[in-house]
């Protein structure tokens, strides 16, 4: 049977009232004829628009599916006089293609046939476009045989859907003369000769009645159509068996009950595989007292076989997906994904209209957690890497993620924060434009991938984070499309009775569309995506995305929320319902709002994000700044619930400012590219010690360089700031670069395992640009010092006490007898002091690795009395730095030594540092400094 979408023919005006038609009414692709279309119908959007045009392919068999568009002619949004249409007066407008046939017009193989014409009619800009009343694409099919026949009314592929009492026009029309009947389940009710047959029936009795025109010529050909017709009994008000939850709900193999909130809805049908994708009174909903839900029961299903379904509601038969959906098909974009990400992954349906359709199983197979022992770390000092998936590998997948965990690990984070993966609108997204809350996006591959990845995660003592946006959501959202009002605004937007969402965001600072988290019907799908992610999932916690926007206040001004109780109050209580069965769940925000308000959300166990990116930027490219913030004890928190981050997804690059920005005094330049990831380091080792969790944005550990608004063509532009930036794994095989990465890992396996590093006495003198922070806890005291400058200074380090205190980068010990003694400090300096001996990192490559390289490093005379040679054996060309330690671990001065030779160099230093100052008497470390390593060798000055 072939389903025609749209009407044809030039008919009276009472049978007129149609999208398309054509002229003739039965059109060939190798003749011309002309497409008339009524802007008033559908969704009404280019009515009275002129000029219009048509933006117009063909379905042929070259097409993978039905909607499948192919040889489209028209250029989107300018006024192309190719495509421009006839306007014919009133709302009618017609199109010739120029005169030309089809074949001709659109370009047509010699094998290729037409089977539907496509369209959508828009403004010259594009901003008005003209569809489907249910905002999907226009089709037109075309007669496949001399011998044709078409229902002109009712329209097929549609709902036809009636109450008792209506009555329904038939409408047949005939390509050659013929003997024509219409039957209703069988019986005959009209029938003629000709062309065209038109009948009125009216139905008394509900039922479900199947439709059969037949037709047959003077030649002895027979055609037929047949398409069902509703008449809707009174409405079954009915509780659904107790348990049952929105969504899909398991009841046996082969038993199913789907439930969906739509209150104001007249009828809901549940359509697809199980129905053979037409009306069927058998799934037909039952409506909840209270008229707030609807239900239906769906049996004889077969065990493990996926089944594709849709609500068509209402007389318009509105196809939406189910908003509980864990797997859904869409027909825009599934076509891009690689095979290799989403293996056999299901059809789209060819009826399910152009919009999203739900895939669901009776019994999928289990996935096989192993992570019963895991537990979660503890938020006080959680090291979190914001990740993603995009632009973390080539491959774009949860699968590659889960290869990359060795590295992730060696790092020693303790959270796994991957930007939102449920599905969004596109494949190419940060995420912030959600769609379906229940279900992972496609594009990075199967649930049992994710499931697979959060897992493996869990077996190394890694929580997984999950990124939301539940501030607002994007079309096709289900919940949108339900109740949408497409005469709101300039473009359409949420109705007036959506049960989810503001018709307008009240604090007027949104994206997309703005939830209103005041309706009981939000509150009740936030709590179920939040149960379904920790059950399903395993999923550790949230990081919510702009909560500052969750209120049904006016209490924004630009970017900073008043204090709002209502905002605390709906937090809390989402906080609180999770909490009451999984108490660990980890509930971070994004919520830049007054300093109570956070402090109050503190107090009740959330965690909130820091942005002190501009701080730490300024401190990095040399300038003066105050790190102050990034403490929670500066916020005025209680609790180690200040998640402070010197990178996230949304700002700029640290290494991108110091390279365009940095500052310099003499030789000593930030913009120089291996100055500027010491200052990395140092700025590393200004964060993540601070007492409380932490974030790291991926591969700000190797230096990563491209700004947040680079462009793929290598230009830098605002517009680019989402759009895909260069994955550079090769950053990992860069010394320079490995060297961050190497100092980060050690610097978290010090917040992570000693509890000096979780202490809550502790302290920040962090302004200017020499930085101290002091931990003080009975195990262990830390020091932790920084020149931020571009210039060498002395700064007293303040030791809490005397005694033995040890460099940790350098494992050298020294004692400390004057609490005000200063240490002088190079520009990028940093260390960090313990009085406690702790195992040395490994920081870039080790002298052993570098003689086992031929490396080697002799001095003479030794002792010296200012003058001192070095002899140098490299394995190849290298920049050096002298530089020259004394037993307390500060290094007293340093000498660029150039670019030395492969080979043997010896090398007479007069004892002057490049600053001018002179080396004085002691006994000292005299370190060779490499990209890749340190030679070291002691020396001793008279």
């Amino acid at each position: 049977m072939k389903h025609l979408l749209l009407l044809f023919g030039l008919l009276p005006a009472a049978l007129t009232a149609q999208i398309v038609w054509t002229e003739p009414a039965f059109p060939s692709q190798d003749e011309p004829f002309t497409v008339y279309y009524d802007a008033s119908q559908g969704n009404g959007d280019v009515e009275g628009v002129i000029p219009l045009y048509c933006h117009t392919g063909v379905i042929t068999n070259y097409s993978a599916t039905d909607t499948d568009w192919q040889n489209v002619i028209g250029n989107w949004g300018t006024a192309d006089a190719e495509v421009l249409m006839t306007f014919e007066g009133g709302t009618t407008y017609s199109f010739s293609y120029g005169g030309q046939t089809l074949e001709d017009f659109h370009g047509l193989e010699a094998d290729e046939v037409v089977d539907r014409l496509a369209f959508v009619f828009r403004n010259a800009t594009g901003t008005l476009v003209g569809r489907e009343a249910d905002g999907s694409d226009i089709f037109y099919d075309m007669p496949d045989s001399p011998f044709a026949l078409q229902v002109l009314s009712p329209t097929l592929g549609t709902c036809t859907v009636l109450q008792v009492g209506e009555s329904q026009d038939f409408d047949i029309l005939i390509s050659q003369d013929a003997s024509i009947s219409l039957s209703l389940n069988g019986s005959e009710v009209a029938s003629g000769e000709g062309t065209e047959l038109q009948h009125t029936e009216t139905f008394t009795e509900s039922g479900q009645y199947e439709v059969t025109v037949e037709a047959s010529n003077a030649d002895g050909g027979t055609i037929s159509e047949s398409f069902n017709l509703i008449v809707l009994p009174e409405t079954i008000v009915e509780a659904a068996p107790a348990g049952t939850k929105d969504g899909v709900n398991i009841v046996d193999d082969n038993t199913v009950i789907l439930q969906l909130r739509a209150p104001f809805k007249e009828y809901i049908f549940a359509v697809g595989d199980h129905s053979d994708w037409q009306l069927d009174l058998d799934y037909l909903m039952k409506q909840v007292p209270g008229a707030q839900k609807w239900w239906v029961e769906i049996s004889g299903l077969n065990p493990g076989e996926q089944y594709r379904y849709q609500y068509w509601i209402d007389d318009e038969c509105l196809k939406v997906a189910d908003p509980y959906s864990e797997l859904v098909l869409d027909p825009w974009n599934d076509q891009w994904i690689p095979e290799e990400s989403f293996p056999n992954m299901p059809d789209y349906p060819s009826e399910g209209g152009n919009e999203p359709v739900t895939v669901f199983q009776t019994n999928p197979e289990a996935f096989n957690w192993t992570d019963g022992s895991y537990a979660r770390p503890d938020q006080t000092n959680l090291v979190v890497y914001e990740l993603l998936i995009r632009d973390f590998t080539d491959a774009k997948t949860y699968k590659s993620v889960e290869d990359s965990l060795g590295y992730l690990k060696d790092l020693g984070i303790t959270a796994l924060e991957l930007m939102p993966f449920n599905e969004f609108n596109g494949n190419n997204s940060w995420g912030y434009n959600p769609t379906f809350y229940f279900a992972p996006d496609k594009f990075y591959g199967t649930k049992q991938a994710l499931q697979s990845l959060i897992n493996a995660c869990h077996e190394e003592g890694i929580a997984v984070i999950m990124d939301v946006a539940f501030n607002h959501a994007d079309i096709p959202n289900p919940q949108l499309k339900m109740y949408w009002d497409p005469e709101y605004g300039e473009w359409g937007g949420p109705a007036d009775n959506n049960p989810w969402f503001n018709q307008e965001a009240p604090h007027g600072l949104t994206f997309f569309f703005d939830y209103d988290h005041s309706s009981a019907a939000t509150k009740e799908y936030v709590k179920d995506f939040m149960d379904f992610w920790v059950e399903e999932y395993h999923i550790d916690g949230w990081r919510w995305d702009f909560t500052q926007g969750m209120t049904q206040t006016n209490t924004i001004g630009g970017w900073a929320g008043q204090y709002d109780q209502f905002r605390i109050d709906l937090l809390n209580e989402y906080a609180n319902h999770i909490w009451a069965t999984d108490p660990d769940v980890y509930m971070i925000l994004e919520h830049w709002c007054d300093a109570s308000e956070e402090q109050a959300l503190s107090g009740n166990g959330f965690m909130v994000w820091a942005n002190v990116t501009h701080q730490y930027q300024e401190g990095a490219m040399g300038y003066s700044s105050n790190f102050a913030p990034a403490s929670y004890w500066n916020a005025g928190f209680g609790q180690p619930h200040v998640l402070s981050y010197i990178e996230s997804h949304d700002e700029e690059r640290l290494m991108y400012k110091n390279l365009e920005f940095g500052n310099s005094a003499g030789s000593y330049d930030i913009t120089n590219l291996q100055t500027a990831l010491r200052r990395m380091e140092l700025s590393a080792c200004f964060n993540l010690p601070i007492p409380g969790p932490k974030m790291i944005w991926q591969f700000g550990e190797l230096g990563y360089d491209y700004s947040i608004n680079y462009c793929e063509d290598g230009t830098i532009n605002d517009d680019c700031r989402v759009a895909p930036k260069p994955i550079r794994w090769d950053y990992y095989d860069d010394a320079d670069r490995f060297r961050i990465y190497q100092v980060m890992a050690a610097v978290n396996e010090l917040k992570r395992d000693y509890p000096s590093f979780q202490t809550t006495d502790f302290s920040l003198d962090t302004d200017g640009t020499g930085k101290r922070i002091h931990l003080y806890h009975p195990d262990m005291d830390v020091v932790i010092v920084g020149n931020f400058d571009v210039v060498d200074f002395n700064m007293v380090p303040g030791f809490p006490h005397t005694g033995t205190w040890y460099n940790f980068f350098t494992g050298e010990s020294f004692e400390v007898t004057d609490l005000n003694a200063s240490f002088y400090y190079l520009p990028g300096d940093y260390a960090i002091y313990t009085d406690q001996p702790l195992p040395t990192p490994q920081v870039g490559v080790g002298i052993e690795e570098l003689e086992e390289a031929g490396a080697n490093l002799t001095l003479y005379p030794n002792p010296s009395a200012g003058e001192i040679t070095l002899d140098l054996e490299l394995p190849q060309n290298s920049p050096v730095t002298l530089e020259v330690v004394d037993l307390q671990g500060r290094v007293v001065g340093r000498v660029d030594l150039g670019t030395v030779l492969r080979g043997t160099n010896t090398v007479t230093w007069n004892g002057q540092f490049d600053n001018g100052d002179v080396w004085g008497a002691g006994t000292y470390v005299l370190r060779a400094v490499l990209p890749n390593g340190v030679l070291a060798a002691p020396a001793v000055r008279h």
